[in-house]
Formats: structure tokens, sequence, C-alpha cells
């Protein structure tokens, strides 16, 4: 495979403020069975190996989030100045969100308390300040796609849980 078609310069440049934050798992894109959520070794290799062997350009993301037995790990995967390619989100959202995904199923597995804590802590509040974003806007890929049936992040993926750890920590931070 040539290097040239995997080249950051080829993807494209958000042009837009950033107004909205996607959460997503992994499992909706990359379905290889090495990227199984109840893994205990580090599995992003995997995900850029399944990357690769989809001839795409880079990790459709710009965070991914991993959990490594009971240490939870934010990775940025693409800069936030490449748009992530979504065709079942309307252009209107996708030209403004940065997308972070959560590494596995978890249509078959339920995150932990301090998965959530730092999802919030070191992605997701991060992100709100930075950008500006209020809270509400931080959308799960099945509510703004055109796919209906669609459960990304998983169905055992509480809102209001990560809701309410984001406001915990903006809280805090203002204190």
């Amino acid at each position: 495979m040539p290097l040239l078609q995997y080249r950051p310069s080829l993807l494209e440049v958000r042009t837009g403020k950033v107004k909205f934050i996607i959460l997503h798992h992994t499992r909706c894109m990359y379905p290889q069975e090495t990227l199984k959520i109840d893994n205990a070794k580090y599995q992003t290799p995997f995900l850029s190996k399944a990357v690769m062997e989809g001839k795409q350009s880079d990790i459709n993301y710009n965070f991914i989030v991993e959990q490594i037995e009971q240490d939870v790990q934010v990775m940025l995967a693409r800069p936030f100045v490449y748009k992530c390619e979504f065709k079942d989100i309307p252009n209107d959202i996708n030209n403004h969100a940065v997308h972070v995904a959560m590494l596995g199923s978890y249509d078959y597995k339920i995150p932990s308390k301090r998965f959530y804590e730092t999802l919030a802590y070191r992605c997701l509040n991060p992100l709100v300040r930075l950008f500006h974003i209020n809270v509400d806007r931080i959308k799960f890929h099945s509510e703004v796609s055109t796919n209906k049936e669609l459960t990304c992040p998983g169905i055992f993926v509480d809102e209001t849980v990560i809701t309410a750890q984001v406001r915990r920590y903006i809280i805090k931070a203002s204190m």
C-alpha cells in the first residue's frame, strides 16, 4: 500500500466553529474481532491495523477512550483541524462536530464509574471549555444519525451519567 494515500493532508479541513461533541463506540465502524471490549490489553494498535486494512486515510475519530483493566486512557486520534467522515450524520452537524469514540462495543458491556469520570474529566470537559460548547450539545451518534436502527455508542451508555459528570467537573473547575 502506498503511504501517499494515508497522508493527513488528504483529509478534509474543518472550516466552521465546533458546536457539537458526538460520542461513538468503535464497533459500528471497525468490526474486527481483535477490538473486543473484554480484552484487558492495550487495543489501539489493533484499531490502527483495522484502519489500514480498510484502506481509510486515518482513524475516523478525534479522540479514542480506552479502558485497560482498571485504567482509562484518552488518546488524540485525529487533530481538530480535520473533519471526521460520517455519511449518516447531516453536514450541518458533522461539519461542526468533534467525535469521541469509546473503544469496543457498549452494546455488550456497561461502562464503569471510573470510565465515566475519566471520559468527562480528561476528554469532554476540556472540549466543552475549549470550544464553549453547551453540555446539551454532547450527542450520541444514534441521536444525530439518519440511520434510526443505530445504537452507537451502545445501549449501556447512560447519557444522564455523562452529562452529570461533565457538569460536576465544570462546577469544580470554576470554583
